[in-house]
């Protein structure tokens, strides 16, 4: 979030502030401020959202929101899921026969009502966000295709989507496990999903966000949340999620490898302020899963160590891995994150940073 003192009394539109915000990073979710001034209640979302009027910087704007489940679907800077349906559904539902068996095994007698509540909310938010993620694929491979890229990519892309269904229907499982009910989702809205794939070097600066930053994230944090999970059924589902998200942060720094080639040197100095901006953001941002009431036993990670996490991955991880790609002098950029020495970068930084 981007926030900024009014022009002439009032916020601008998200449209007026737009040259203000160029140089900014691409991101995903929503903006959310704080309503404390008179007659607010709650929060206030938006693709743009204002803070209390006695705040002189209460012009909020969305900027980025770093890492989710899954790729997030992005349609005019706002991320899209479907709803969450309460009814028998083929997505509460999977064929892995072992996992099948190990969350029937599953005994919940012992969590509080509100915590299973609570549990069941936060795996079926998974679920969407898994969801919308086959479709993020979807428009990638099309964006790929437009963009000339090689089929290698086009091939990773058709298979991280599939991943994603996997995803899905895995979280909404478990989700439907905790709440009692099945949870399922319902049709995804895609009006102006497909209105604009996107330049080459917007294509870039948001899988930069998304893919390098975002989906290496997730692939350490599921990782770690695996080794924290008792549960037999959550902790498969967190290791196949993460072995699925190392995959696809491949993807993502493969892709920008090969962009920033083809795309020249002001694209190599954009990708390098986009990373320097988004590291930042995870470096020094609260992180707004904020899990402190969940038994950490169950798939999510505490705030606190959350934070931790983040940190080390960003110098650890993260950071190397950015300086490497945009380094100009060799054609290494990025290659620790290609085939199976990528898979082993991040899982080995997930067990060093858990420890």
């Amino acid at each position: 979030m981007h926030c900024t003192a009014p022009v002439g009394g009032a916020c601008p539109a998200s449209s007026e502030a737009a040259p203000h915000l160029d140089d900014l990073p691409p991101g995903s979710g929503t903006c959310t401020c704080s309503a404390e001034g008179e007659g607010a209640a709650g929060w206030i979302q938006g693709p743009y959202a204002n803070r209390t009027a006695s705040d002189p910087a209460r012009c909020c704007y969305l900027v980025g929101s770093i890492s989710c489940e899954g790729r997030p679907l992005l349609v005019r800077g706002e991320a899209r899921v479907a709803p969450l349906s309460r009814a028998p559904s083929a997505w509460s539902q999977t064929d892995l026969r072992r996992f099948e068996r190990a969350l029937a095994d599953t005994d919940l007698s012992a969590l509080a009502p509100a915590a299973r509540r609570e549990l069941a909310r936060r795996w079926a938010e998974r679920g969407q966000n898994e969801h919308a993620s086959v479709a993020s694929f979807g428009r990638f491979a099309l964006a790929l295709m437009a963009q000339g890229a090689p089929p290698q990519l086009l091939e990773a892309a058709h298979r991280a989507a599939l991943d994603e269904v996997r995803h899905a229907r895995v979280a909404l499982a478990i989700a439907s496990a905790y709440a009692g009910e099945p949870v399922g989702v319902g049709p995804l809205p895609l009006h102006g999903a497909l209105d604009d794939l996107g330049s080459l070097e917007a294509l870039t600066l948001a899988t930069v966000v998304e893919g390098c930053v975002g989906e290496t994230l997730s692939a350490i944090e599921a990782e770690v949340a695996a080794q924290a999970a008792e549960p037999p059924a959550v902790r498969m589902a967190l290791q196949a999620i993460a072995r699925d998200e190392a995959r696809h942060a491949e993807l993502a720094w493969a892709f920008v490898r090969w962009a920033v080639t083809t795309g020249g040197a002001r694209l190599r100095e954009r990708v390098a302020a986009a990373f320097a901006r988004a590291l930042e953001q995870v470096g020094t941002g609260a992180p707004d899963l904020a899990d402190r009431d969940l038994p950490p036993s169950h798939g999510f990670l505490a705030a606190d160590e959350l934070r931790r996490l983040r940190r080390q991955a960003v110098a650890d991880v993260l950071r190397p891995a950015a300086a490497a790609l945009v380094d100009e002098r060799g054609s290494s950029a990025g290659r620790e994150f290609s085939g199976a020495r990528g898979n082993a970068v991040l899982r080995g930084g997930a067990t060093y940073l858990s420890t």
